[in-house]
């Protein structure tokens, strides 16, 4: 339908023109003739006559990129019309090139501009119909490549159609392409007027999605300084130094927030968060030199003389490796504690910051159930029973909070099942399996 549209709106424009000529070019008319009749190649052939005929003449090089234009959008596979489009450019540039020599130019050379526009029209509307209309969609057998093709045509047309690109990356992204999303998203940014925070923030996104989180960083750091006081700036940022590996940078960008408004519970949760993330990365170390000992343990039950002294050397290295690891975590710990408590005072009704103190006091008392379960001292096992359950059940109140607060997050009541089982408290563990969805 669209095709229809075009070519009455070119045919209107060429008719009207001659008709008020006072002289014609026989090859003109049998080029607007052929246009009419849908006959491409016999109009690109009697525009590209003209030209020869007469190289001055713009209205050549305009039926030239009108027939172009034309044979273009009447291909089946859109990855064929690309070169044709870039071909209607061009001889469309040179028509407006010729016209700028005379003293009065045809009125079809201010009319490109509308026809050109009449087939990004086509084109982009074509991808739209390939990636959201069902129907469409189900008559091919990649939908969504051929919607990547016909954008390809509508950026090839009017390279400066923000729109076009912003709807490309989203279609690469639904592809699971996202270096190519980015590629789009990142023109997108270049072509639109004063582009969103959001538009950044996608950028971003694709660029950490492709396993690339120094160019996400790169772009939140520039968005940032148009964006100052933008926490999903920021918080993203963070994403991409700890994709980075690098916590330090993420905890301390986030601290500066804090720093200028720490009365901002938002700003406190998300500090509370990283300085927890932080600490769960050291806690993977941890607990990796925790198994190691507990083999080498075994292991030295069955062995002798050097090689039980070599082995105990093995677990007493451990064993002060993870002393530092664990200063360490309830450094960051005791940090995250105190930023997502000020958070909950700010802001009593925030469940994730209830959950997340939950969490870390589960795995407080995880750490010490451990260290009982490796100690042959009863006294001092006992001792460390009290403490973790002490910890289990400041974690039980924080996780009772948030599932006060969001009763349908089952995750919640996972953990509370968790940790009332832990308790031996049956009666609300089974009460926590069932509304966990557990049972």
């Amino acid at each position: 339908m669209m095709k229809k549209i075009i070519l009455l709106l070119i045919v209107g424009i060429t008719t009207v023109f001659l008709a008020s000529c006072s002289t014609s070019d026989p090859l003109i008319s049998e080029a607007e003739t052929n246009i009419k009749n849908e006959n491409y190649d016999a109009a690109l052939a009697a525009a590209e006559k003209s030209i020869q005929q007469n190289p001055q003449n713009p209205l050549g090089y305009y039926y030239k990129g009108v027939a172009l234009g034309q044979k273009a959008a009447d291909q089946e596979n859109p990855e064929q019309a690309t070169q044709l489009y870039v071909q209607m450019d061009d001889a469309f540039a040179q028509a407006k090139e010729k016209a700028s020599a005379q003293p009065e130019a045809p009125d079809e050379i201010e009319r490109i501009d509308v026809v050109r526009n009449g087939f990004w029209q086509e084109e982009h509307n074509q991808a739209v119909a390939y990636a959201t209309e069902d129907s469409l969609k189900k008559t091919v057998n990649e939908p969504l490549d051929l919607a990547v093709a016909h954008l390809n045509n509508a950026t090839t047309i009017q390279p400066d159609s923000a729109l076009s690109w912003e709807v490309l990356a989203q279609i690469h992204n639904m592809r699971e392409d996202y270096e190519k999303a980015a590629e789009a998203q990142q023109k997108f940014i270049e072509v639109k007027a004063n582009p969103e925070a959001q538009s950044y923030l996608l950028l971003s996104q694709f660029y950490r999605l492709n396993e690339e989180p120094e160019k996400a960083a790169e772009v939140l750091e520039n968005a940032r300084e148009q964006y100052p006081d933008n926490i999903k700036i920021v918080e993203a940022l963070a994403d991409a130094y700890s994709q980075m590996g690098e916590a330090e940078k993420a905890i301390a960008i986030v601290e500066e927030l804090v720093e200028k408004n720490p009365s901002n519970p938002q700003y406190r949760l998300s500090l509370g968060t990283r300085l927890y993330q932080a600490a769960l990365e050291i806690q993977s170390s941890y607990d990796e030199n925790l198994d190691q000992i507990f083999n080498l343990q075994q292991e030295m039950r069955n062995a002798q003389g050097a090689e039980a002294k070599e082995m105990q050397s093995k677990i007493d290295a451990l064993q002060e490796k993870n002393a530092k690891l664990r200063a360490e975590i309830d450094e960051l710990t005791d940090r995250a504690i105190v930023e997502l408590n000020a958070t909950v005072e700010n802001r009593p009704d925030e469940p994730v910051a209830y959950n997340t103190l939950g969490i870390i006091y589960q795995n407080k008392a995880a750490v010490i159930f451990d260290q009982r379960n490796m100690t042959t001292d009863n006294q001092k096992a006992a001792e460390l029973d009290k403490q973790a359950k002490a910890l289990l059940k400041k974690a039980m109140t924080n996780y009772e909070k948030a599932a006060e607060l969001d009763p349908d997050n089952q995750q919640y009541w996972r953990s509370l099942f968790q940790v009332y089982t832990a308790l031996g408290m049956d009666e609300k563990a089974a009460e926590a399996e069932k509304k966990a969805g557990m049972q």
